[in-house]
């Protein structure tokens, strides 16, 4: 939407003083957004190997004439619709125009020249654009970085009227107003001063308004990025908290294992193999992609890891689409680390959404492994490096409501790795979690039935709106802390035995802590009964409700 109120929302005329120009900078990832406002700026005020999906602000004056403020907002993979964006982006696309209030002059679309634009990339530029609005094309101006096509044609003209179709269509978009920017010659200001001239004329020929986002739309990204970071901030105290009381159970020597038996999995391109050599200690780039299930072992700290490394599947692709040898080299995998492995690593990547597709690929294919592989499964989110500036929590709160289902099921054991990171507490960190989840699993076995309750609850939660994923929020705290304590205690209670992976009879107790077991287990049934009772009209209500849906 445009503004069309005050005064002071127009290009300052004063001649003699700066220009105020607000611009914010779009484009997918690696384009050379950030490389292109140091060239504006004349300074290295953005670091473009910081990847990032929030935006970042810089200021700076240019020819003694303007006074320049920069956003360069978080990029989308060019062939991916916003869709398969990650919401964390999405908000902060939306969020970058309050970053330059009144708001931006200008939008500056950067296409990188060295890569031509195909017609999924093309529409990939057009709808992230239209994320912000109709009139955004008013405002927007697309800005050239060239490169090696100079040396195969003239101009940008003769380069569009040959291999320039879809690029020919986007400034057409932008009536035609287009800029070429050469970042090799940052000492060129000439460039610089044209483009804020073109800048100017484009304003004007707007009567003078900026760019303004519909006021509903910006209200509710504010309210879901609070929401988000709320919650992300809870569920980060909760895991610290329940790390911390795990380390404290599990601190001594019978629990800890020589040897960790891992196998990876995940879809094609998930990072896996990343993953994989990251925790044996491989050097980045050594190996190519996976087409059959290998077992290779390391020392690794204390631990000597054994790790199978599995092919992957398209990662929308049901079970009955998958080729048939890739299903065999999965479950081969099983057998590779005999007699069974200690976890599961399941890799997702943090640089792209997580769909309710994507939960159920992922489902149809963990069921070759076995029908309780939930309990051995850690969820890994690959290419957290790719959300700088942001947490895990705050990716897998935004993400919604297939992704927590996915870690529920999985007792919301999660970790991530920054993939060009040597540091090798992530290792460690892993690892430690892992031990604590086969410390876990002697004790506590999951209901014959949890496959079941996997489909009772996955259908539940497609069919859900909003209002009713709120409703259940407020149950899920209301009796959350109520079994804890119980929990807990039958954590501390572990069978010393030598065979870690389950057991068989019941764990043995001594009589005090079977009492102290048994006095909590009553009180707590006797307060679930309570509460059911007292609140049974309430849930009526809401069976109702979504029974309506």
């Amino acid at each position: 939407m445009e503004s069309d109120s005050a005064e002071e929302k127009s290009v300052t005329e004063n001649s003699n003083c700066c220009k105020d120009i607000r611009i914010v900078l779009l484009g997918g990832k690696f384009c050379g957004k950030s490389e292109t406002g140091n060239t504006i700026l004349g300074c290295e005020g953005f670091d473009f190997e910081d990847e990032t999906v929030g935006n970042t602000v810089r200021h700076g004056e240019v020819a003694g004439r303007w006074r320049v403020t920069l956003v360069e907002s978080p990029g989308w993979w060019k062939t991916l619709y916003p869709d398969e964006t990650l919401e964390l982006t999405k908000m902060a696309l939306i969020q970058s125009v309050s970053l330059c209030a009144p708001g931006p002059h200008a939008f500056l679309l950067v296409v990188d020249l060295d890569s031509i634009l195909e017609e999924k990339s093309g529409k990939s530029v057009e709808e992230h654009l239209e994320l912000l609005g109709d009139g955004v094309w008013n405002h927007t101006l697309v800005l050239l970085k060239c490169g090696t096509w100079q040396l195969m044609y003239t101009t940008v003209g003769e380069y569009m009227e040959k291999r320039g179709k879809v690029l020919r269509r986007i400034v057409e978009k932008c009536s035609g107003r287009s800029h070429i920017l050469n970042n090799n010659n940052k000492s060129s200001r000439t460039q610089v001063i044209v483009l804020l001239e073109k800048i100017e004329k484009m304003v004007a020929a707007n009567g003078g308004k900026l760019f303004e986002v519909d006021a509903a739309v910006a209200q509710d990204v504010e309210r879901r990025m609070t929401d988000v970071n709320k919650k992300a901030k809870e569920r980060a105290t909760e895991s610290k908290a329940e790390r911390d009381a795990l380390r404290e159970t599990y601190k001594d020597e019978i629990y800890r294992l020589p040897e960790i038996k891992l196998l990876v999995a995940g879809w094609f391109l998930s990072g896996k193999t990343r993953v994989a050599d990251t925790i044996l200690g491989i050097p980045l780039g050594e190996r190519k992609r996976t087409h059959h299930s290998e077992l290779r072992q390391s020392q690794v700290g204390r631990w000597m890891v054994q790790l199978v490394d599995t092919p992957g599947w398209l990662r929308f692709s049901s079970l009955k689409d998958t080729p048939e040898m890739v299903k065999q080299e999965i479950i081969k995998g099983v057998s590779l680390c005999s007699p069974g492995p200690h976890a599961i690593i399941l890799v997702i990547s943090a640089s792209i959404a997580f769909t309710k597709a994507h939960l159920r690929s992922i489902r149809e294919h963990m069921s070759l492994l076995a029908p309780d592989v939930w309990r051995h499964t850690l969820v890994l989110f690959s290419w957290c490096d790719s959300i700088g500036g942001t947490t895990v929590e705050q990716f897998i709160e935004s993400e919604g409501s297939a992704l927590q289902l996915l870690l529920r099921k999985c007792n919301n054991r999660y970790h991530s790795f920054n993939i060009r990171s040597d540091d090798p507490t992530q290792v460690t960190g892993l690892l430690e979690k892992i031990e604590w989840m086969v410390a876990e699993n002697s004790i506590l076995r999951l209901n014959a039935n949890e496959t079941d309750k996997w489909e009772e609850e996955e259908a539940v939660t497609e069919a859900m709106s909003p209002l009713g994923e709120s409703l259940v929020e407020m149950f899920e705290n209301f009796y959350k802390g109520k079994e804890e304590d119980l929990i807990m205690s039958l954590r501390r209670i572990l069978v010393r035995q030598e065979d870690t992976h389950s057991i068989s009879q019941p764990p043995e107790m001594s009589d005090e802590e079977y009492e102290s077991n048994e006095r909590m287990l009553s009180t707590w049934l006797r307060e679930q009964q309570c509460t059911r009772e007292d609140t049974s009209e309430y849930h009526s209500d809401l069976e109702s409700l979504w029974s309506n849906q």
